[in-house]
């Protein structure tokens, strides 16, 4: 499964009046936060009507999912040729995470998140974000994937990974800390690969 036709399809398309307001949106919500964020906010950025905005995006928690599913499949498009360059599924997850926890940094997003309401990073994984979150799993998997990784096993493996990295980054731990891309890669290969190779094993009864 190719990563590019994921990303096609993740977002609400690429239609310009669409990707202008979700621009905004995504502005708004750097400086202020979801929670602070209103609709009309959105829209007076974008000099439009608040009408326009529910049309064209929805109300704001299909905003939210929006912007978080354009920022997530956008990097994991722009990694993609790196970190298929790796040899092994194990090599892969690696470098994603590597790559991942680095963005995330620096990130303007995942700082306004951290900085106005961090509670919104865990509920990422919650049954609200479950439709998005199966598209963020598809495309990690997509990238796992090989000839001799099965697609069903990359997106176990997936599964594992995005719950994890929530979990870092909502809650940094001193004993396990990621804070480096050298601490990182070595968090990474000592879990990460053997996890791997788990989730290569049958599924579930």
């Amino acid at each position: 499964m190719d990563v590019s036709q994921l990303a096609s399809g993740a977002t609400l398309g690429t239609d310009p009046e669409q990707q202008r307001l979700l621009h905004a949106a995504r502005e708004e919500f750097v400086t202020h936060g979801f929670r602070r964020t209103s609709v009309g906010d959105i829209a007076r950025r974008a000099k439009v009507s608040r009408p326009t905005v529910y049309r064209r995006l929805g109300d704001k928690d299909q905003i939210v999912r929006a912007v978080v599913l354009t920022e997530v499949v956008e990097f994991f498009t722009s990694i993609s040729v790196h970190v298929l360059a790796k040899p092994t599924p194990g090599d892969r997850a690696v470098e994603a995470f590597v790559l991942g926890i680095s963005a995330c940094r620096t990130h303007p997003l995942v700082a306004a998140i951290q900085k106005f309401e961090p509670e919104t990073l865990g509920s990422l994984a919650s049954p609200e974000f479950s439709g998005s979150m199966e598209t963020v799993r598809m495309v990690i998997a997509s990238v796992l994937a090989g000839p001799n990784f099965p697609f069903d096993a990359a997106v176990r493996a997936a599964e594992l990974l995005v719950r994890i990295t929530v979990s870092l980054l909502l809650a940094p731990s001193d004993v396990l800390p990621v804070d480096t891309d050298e601490r990182a890669r070595w968090f990474a290969r000592t879990y990460f690969v053997p996890l791997i190779e788990a989730s290569a094993q049958s599924g579930p009864p």
